[in-house]
């Protein structure tokens, strides 16, 4: 039997690459095909995505890829991170190159929206995290400081918008559209008492929803003689939903951590919890492969450390991660903790000066070493993963065994091991590229090779062997008494 290629476009915020799956009839292979830079660009004051420069990479990337595979290949499909949008005006054209998430604009917005309708009252519809990127208090810009969204017939979450641009359809999928704050999973539509309270036109958001594998349609008449007959299909377009479908879990309910520069704990569910405890601990209910609930929070990961390497590269000392990671181990531990997700460190000039600044805000020891640096920020993160964890069992009625670690995250094993040191489970490491696997994965089931998310998770785990990490015994109080500490920490 020949072999099966999906093209799975892998968009993050920063770059993009083309991944071809390769199945066998029996296992997946990854080929990469072509990676490129999208970093976002200023126009004026605000940072927007070149989306036009992003369609020509993922247009010469599908068209090499189909000067390597040819005949095999049998579909693409797009994921990217969430939030992020586009507006269409009457003849399908972009009226302005999208915003990117942390553009300033967003500014005093989440007050703006709370003055329509309440904090409480959005959650129970939608079961959304509040964070000040959410496409909500976007949208409440555009409202407030005269942007183009009244000038919109259609509004497309980014994996949407690419999608049209390469079929000419139109459709939101609901992984993607989950993450707006604007989507009901309980009704499974667009929530329209958010959207007409806030004052933002209800009619853009009619395009209609696509289902993880259905097929969207074939590219363009203009794009075939470069693309062939390529269909399009609909994926889990929220990159973690991606990531979340390839987890090979061992154990009900699946516990996870899509781990990267922002990392995603938590568990799949069957339904929302948008409980008012849930509500309190700011919890968020995101929609998974097949209707499946993703109950996470979002936690600053890597970004600490990948903005640590910045200064210290401009300074003359770029170090490996395998450089820094032996710096750690001889650092003492425990010796100072932050919280990753303190204001202070959500775009700061210096990461070091501001981890530096934090400790002596809070009475700890300044790290001053690279190496005591990356310890405090892998010992606080893995930290945080407990405290997410020992809420998630709370809030869900659940236990929770293992942690399956996905993404670029999965090789650290010294965060690995503090993960499990940390929470007191084991830990499962991969795969790496989980994210490009769940794309294939939906593909797959567009194409009839497998049934459902059980099958694919199935055929991914038969090409997958993960890395386990198990909790030290020896250490156990260490963790213990330091978990004490962060939790106080993290409150104040």
């Amino acid at each position: 039997m020949a072999n099966k290629v999906y093209l799975a476009v892998d968009l993050g915020a920063g770059s993009g690459r083309l991944m071809a799956a390769v199945f066998d009839s029996k296992t997946i292979r990854l080929e990469e095909v072509s990676r490129w830079s999208s970093a976002p660009v200023k126009i004026g004051d605000s940072f927007h995505w070149d989306a036009n420069a992003i369609f020509g990479e993922i247009v010469a990337a599908a068209k090499k890829a189909r000067s390597i595979y040819g005949a095999d290949i049998v579909s693409l499909g797009i994921d990217t991170w969430g939030v992020d949008y586009g507006l269409l005006d009457e003849s399908d054209s972009l009226l302005n190159m999208p915003y990117i998430y942390r553009d300033s604009r967003t500014d005093g917005m989440m007050d703006s929206v709370f003055s329509k309708i309440s904090k409480k009252e959005i959650y129970s519809l939608t079961g959304i995290q509040f964070m000040f990127l959410n496409t909500l208090f976007q949208i409440e810009a555009e409202l407030k400081k005269g942007g183009n969204i009244n000038k919109a017939k259609s509004f497309l979450m980014m994996p949407d918008l690419f999608a049209f641009m390469l079929t000419g359809v139109k459709a939101n999928e609901r992984t993607n559209a989950s993450t707006t704050q604007m989507y009901n999973p309980f009704k499974r539509a667009w929530s329209d008492e958010i959207i007409s309270r806030i004052g933002a036109p209800l009619e853009i958001f009619q395009n209609g929803f696509a289902e993880c594998g259905d097929v969207v349609g074939t590219v363009r008449e203009s794009l075939r003689a470069e693309l062939g007959d390529l269909k399009v299909v609909a994926v889990a377009s929220h990159d973690t939903a991606s990531a979340v479908a390839a987890t090979p879990a061992r154990t009900e309910p699946a516990a996870y951590i899509n781990s990267g520069t922002w990392s995603l704990p938590g568990v799949e569910l069957k339904s929302p919890i948008a409980t008012d405890a849930a509500f309190a601990e700011n919890f968020t209910n995101e929609v998974g492969a097949e209707n499946t609930i993703r109950f996470l929070k979002n936690v600053t990961g890597m970004w600490l450390v990948q903005k640590s390497k910045e200064v210290w590269k401009a300074k003359g000392a770029d170090q490996s991660y395998a450089e820094l990671e032996a710096g750690a181990a001889a650092a003492a531990p425990m010796r100072t903790l932050i919280n990753p997700d303190a204001p202070d460190f959500v775009m700061p000039d210096d990461m070091p000066e501001a981890i530096a600044q934090f400790a002596r805000k809070t009475s700890q020891p300044v790290p001053s070493s690279h190496g005591e640096i990356f310890r405090a920020i892998q010992e606080s993160i893995a930290l945080k993963y407990a405290c997410v964890f020992g809420v998630i069992e709370r809030l869900a009625g659940v236990k929770v065994s293992e942690i399956n670690v996905m993404g670029g995250g999965s090789r650290d094993a010294m965060l690995n091991q503090f993960t499990a040191n940390a929470t007191g489970k084991t830990v499962l490491a991969g795969p790496v590229e989980s994210t490009a696997l769940g794309n294939a994965a939906m593909q797959m089931k567009a194409d009839g090779e497998v049934a459902n998310l059980a099958q694919a998770r199935a055929v991914i785990s038969a090409g997958c062997e993960p890395k386990i990490f198990e909790p030290s015994k020896a250490d156990a109080a260490l963790w213990a008494d330091a978990l004490g500490k962060f939790s106080e920490l993290a409150a104040k």
